[in-house]
């Protein structure tokens, strides 16, 4: 079958990096696949099958596919005028909880098209707003790339600990990953932890800064491997968002051996149970953040139990198994209609 995927970019992000794995998984098994990429767009994944640089994502410029697979709500508009018999909806975040005109992302899921999502969470909010049940596929890790150190990990009396935190610049759009609830969390943690520690923030759209006499240390936008090795590295890793359709940092830090302290923010509910793969406590709330990322840091049983919660819970997600359920999806939907 011919299948097009128009995006708005391919830059570092878990989004688009399944987008490019779709993509060259549909290749792999002998689609006809083409990507569609905005003439100014940055692309940083190596892309294996076609990929052709457009104007800009208008109907006009979307050629005709056997499925053509709209990602987001700014895309789907131009994929339903083009091809309205075609469409896919691969829906990654639940737009309307989030963007300024909620009124036409909720339209963009009304349309009656197929929907594929990542998380149970995602399906349920899709269902309460349009009634519409969708194929729910979890995506998983690279085990080749994020693994437990060969050390097991255990708190160690006066040895430093390390945070990771992954921190989005609330100013270009990433407002609801809850950078500022971030940095409260550290202020009331450096209060109330009498160890030594430091934070590793990994900073993708610019470097950002935590208060004084808080000891941090910056990382730019940095590769898979990168990560991993930081999350191996780290003590504990923190994640403060408001809303994830499924958050790929915490699964990738369980995979590592890493225990999780995360907010529930939704889509993290297939992989993660509270006080047994990671320590979850509700969104916009730094002192519970705080309270819980001390708990972590000064119990051993807890730390061991969650590590191993957390190894335990990402042996289940596979980067494999995602791909290949999502091509089988799409060639279930393309016979049914055929």
């Amino acid at each position: 079958m011919k299948v097009v995927i128009p995006v708005g970019a391919l830059h570092l992000g878990g989004g688009c990096k399944n987008l490019a794995d779709l993509a060259n998984a549909l290749h792999a098994r002998g689609h006809d696949t083409e990507v569609l990429v905005p003439e100014e767009a940055p692309v940083v994944y190596d892309i294996h099958c076609k990929l052709t640089r457009i104007p800009s994502l208008r109907a006009s410029y979307i050629p005709y596919g056997d499925i053509v697979i709209a990602n987001f709500y700014t895309t789907f508009s131009a994929c339903y005028e083009a091809w309205p018999k075609q469409v896919i909806r691969f829906s990654q975040a639940y737009e309307p909880s989030w963007v300024w005109n909620r009124d036409f992302a909720v339209w963009t899921y009304s349309q009656g098209v197929p929907v594929i999502t990542l998380s149970s969470w995602l399906d349920e909010q899709i269902y309460k707003d349009v009634r519409q049940r969708t194929h729910v596929i979890n995506p998983g890790i690279d085990p080749k790339v994020f693994y437990p150190s060969p050390i097991p990990k255990k708190l160690i009396p006066g040895k430093r600990k390390i945070i990771l935190y992954l921190a989005r610049d609330p100013d270009s759009g990433y407002e609801i990953k809850g950078f500022h609830d971030f940095i409260r969390c550290m202020v009331l943690f450096n209060s109330a932890y009498q160890g030594k520690y430091i934070v590793h923030m990994v900073c993708p759209e610019k470097i950002l800064k935590l208060p004084s006499g808080i000891p941090y240390r910056t990382y730019g936008a940095i590769s898979d491997k990168q990560f991993a090795e930081l999350y191996r590295e780290a003590d504990v890793f923190v994640s403060s968002s408001w809303i994830e359709a499924y958050g790929f940092p915490p699964l990738e830090a369980m995979a590592c051996g890493t225990p999780v302290v995360t907010t529930d923010s939704g889509g993290i509910r297939d992989f993660a149970e509270h006080m047994q793969s990671a320590f979850i406590t509700k969104p916009r709330r730094p002192s519970e953040l705080a309270g819980a990322l001390k708990a972590v840091l000064t119990n051993e049983a807890l730390y061991q139990k969650l590590a191993a919660g957390g190894l335990k819970s990402a042996s289940r997600f596979r980067k494999h198994d995602f791909e290949q359920k999502l091509v089988d999806t799409l060639e279930q939907i393309y016979k049914k209609r055929k």
